[in-house]
C-alpha cells in the first residue's frame, strides 16, 4: 500500500556508482528510519491482527483466503503495508500505522486511506488489511495481484474508492533528512551519506535512470530532542 501520488512511499536514493550496482548495492544498504526515542507499542496485536484478518475475510471474501501470517514492521516506512501473496505473509509499517497517529494534538490525527478518513489506527489497520488481501484474493484467483483493473473493481465494492494513503511518515528526532532540489521528498536517514546521492524518482523520470548532480539531495541534520 503507497502513499497517494507516488509509486512509493519515498523513493529510495540514487548514487552516482553503475547503475545496475546501484540497484542492488543501495537499495540493500539504505538503513531504514528507526526512531531514537521511545516506540509506541502497537495498538493492535498479533491476536487482534489475526481476528481482524478472520472477519475481514468472512465479510468480504466469503472465507475464501487462506491463513495468512501477519506482522508488524518498524523496518517498513516507505508502504504501509505489502505482502507476499505466494509466501502468505502481510507486514504492516509500525512507523506509518501507529507512531504516524501518535501526537500531543488535542484532536488527534487523521489521514485518508484508501479513500476512507481514518481517525486512530484501529481504523487504518483495518483498510491497510483489506487492501493487502485483495491482493491475496487476486492471486488465489488465480488473476494477476497487482493494483490492475479487477483490483480497483474489488476495492470499490468493499468501500475503498482509492488504492492509495496520505499518511505523513512521523518527524525523525535525529538523523539526517535528505531533500531532493527538485521533487522535494524528502529520505529520513539515521547516518550521513558518505558519497553523492540523488533522487531516484527524479533521475529516472528526467535522466534515464542514471544519476546526475541537478537531483543531487541536500542533508540536514536534525539534532536530538
Amino acid at each position: 500500500m503507497i502513499a497517494d501520488g507516488e509509486w512509493e512511499f519515498r523513493e529510495r536514493p540514487h548514487t552516482a556508482e553503475n547503475t545496475a550496482e546501484k540497484k542492488v548495492g543501495v537499495c540493500d544498504r539504505i538503513e531504514t528510519w528507526l526512531f531514537s526515542d521511545k516506540r509506541c507499542t502497537p495498538a493492535v496485536n498479533s491476536i487482534d491482527l489475526q481476528s481482524l484478518y478472520a472477519e475481514l475475510n468472512t465479510q468480504y471474501f466469503e472465507g475464501w483466503l487462506p491463513p495468512c501470517q501477519i506482522a508488524w514492521s518498524r523496518r517498513l516506512t516507505r508502504t504501509a503495508g505489502n505482502i507476499d501473496v505466494r509466501r502468505q505473509i502481510i507486514h504492516l509499517s509500525t512507523p506509518l500505522l501507529i507512531d504516524a497517529f501518535a501526537g500531543d494534538s488535542l484532536f488527534g490525527r487523521e489521514y485518508v486511506v484508501c479513500g476512507v478518513l481514518c481517525a486512530s489506527p484501529e481504523v487504518a489497520v483495518r483498510e491497510i488489511l483489506k487492501h493487502e488481501m485483495i491482493h491475496l484474493w487476486l492471486h488465489v484467483c488465480s488473476l494477476p495481484s497487482g493494483h490492475t483493473i479487477e483490483f480497483r473493481n474489488k476495492a470499490r465494492a468493499i468501500g475503498q474508492p482509492k488504492t492509495r494513503h496520505d499518511i505523513e511518515l512521523p518527524a525523525p528526532r535525529s538523523g539526517w533528512i535528505y531533500t531532493c532540489p527538485i521533487c522535494n521528498n524528502a529520505t529520513p536517514r539515521r547516518r550521513r551519506y558518505s558519497r553523492a546521492v540523488a533522487c531516484l524518482r527524479c533521475c529516472k523520470r528526467f535522466n534515464g535512470g542514471q544519476y546526475h548532480e541537478r537531483f543531487k539531495l541536500r542533508g540536514r541534520r536534525v539534532a536530538s530532542a
